[in-house]
This record gives structure tokens, C-alpha cells and sequence, in this order.
């Protein structure tokens, strides 16, 4: 789940915010520069990234989920190309560098950590030297007989589609 964000003052002028009806829904509003909060929504990516019949997972070093291993992911930065992250985000956990980024699937409100919308990839890797990083404490590349245990559900729904052979 998601964790919620509250503003209590405008981030304009300071003052105090009010529970106000704004384009269809209740928002914080301020009552002296008729500023509106909106809260965006938190965008993440995920990579799926293979060689062969073995799939690329980093052990995750942080909570939540910590000890267990899933697929690299992160959040993407204000002004970042999605794409562009997802492959920023292999290289910082794992050393490698990666090319023929394409498009998994969007998984709105995956319910499995803290980003609101996952946009999940596939990749090739391209060069690099594989070496556990940033938030990753260990890196590996499993084959269905040897998979360590898993964190989130979105690790889970990626690697089944990998299994049955749904991602190029």
C-alpha cells in the first residue's frame, strides 16, 4: 500500500490549508492564494532482465522485503524517461548496463511497496560487470530450479509470465 501524503500548510505562502471540494474532489486548499494540492501519484519501474533461461534478481538490503530477492526496480525521478530509469536503476544495483529496453506492462496500485504505479520493462544486458549495489546487498542470475525466495507480488506476476514464456 502506498503511504499516504498529507499537507497541513501551502507550500506557496505557508498558510494553513482547508478540506475544500476543487474539480471534483475534496483537496487542501489555501484560503489565502487559492493554492490547490494535488497529490501525484508515485511512478516506479521494474526491469525484467534475462540471459538465457536465467532470470537477473538483486537481494533487496532495505525494507520492505528485506533479505529477500526480487526483480531491480526503483522510482523514477521528476523529469526522468520511465525507460530511462528502469535501466539507470540496473546499473546501480547491479553493475550492468543494459539495451533493447521494451515495455512489459502497467501494473496500477501494484499494492506491494510504496509506488502508486509500476511500469514494468524487459531488457538485454549489454556490458557491465555484475556487482550488488545501492540498495541491493547480493545479485544473481536464477533459473526456475534454483530461485531464492521472492519479495512483492509484482516479482512473483513477472517471473510467472517469464515461465510461461509471455516476455520476450
Amino acid at each position: 500500500m502506498a503511504e499516504a501524503r498529507v499537507f497541513v500548510y501551502c507550500p506557496m505562502c505557508g498558510t494553513k490549508l482547508e478540506s475544500t471540494e476543487r474539480h471534483g474532489a475534496i483537496r487542501p486548499v489555501c484560503p489565502d492564494c487559492d493554492y490547490t494540492v494535488y497529490y501525484d501519484p508515485k511512478v516506479a519501474v521494474i526491469m525484467l532482465v534475462t540471459r538465457g533461461d536465467r532470470v537477473l534478481l538483486v537481494q533487496r538490503g532495505v525494507d520492505p522485503e528485506k533479505g529477500k530477492w526480487a526483480l531491480p526496480a526503483g522510482f523514477v525521478n521528476a523529469g526522468e524517461v520511465p525507460a530511462e530509469a528502469a535501466a539507470r536503476e540496473i546499473t546501480e544495483e547491479t553493475g550492468l548496463t543494459v539495451g533493447n529496453v521494451r515495455l512489459i506492462d502497467v501494473f496500477p496500485n501494484p499494492g506491494d511497496g510504496t509506488a502508486d504505479i509500476l511500469i514494468a520493462y524487459a531488457a538485454d544486458i549489454t556490458g557491465g560487470e555484475m556487482a550488488a549495489d545501492d540498495d541491493a546487498v547480493d545479485v544473481g542470475l536464477f533459473n526456475d530450479d534454483d530461485m531464492p525466495p521472492t519479495a512483492f507480488k509484482t516479482t512473483e506476476w513477472l517471473l510467472e509470465r517469464w515461465r510461461h514464456g509471455d516476455v520476450e
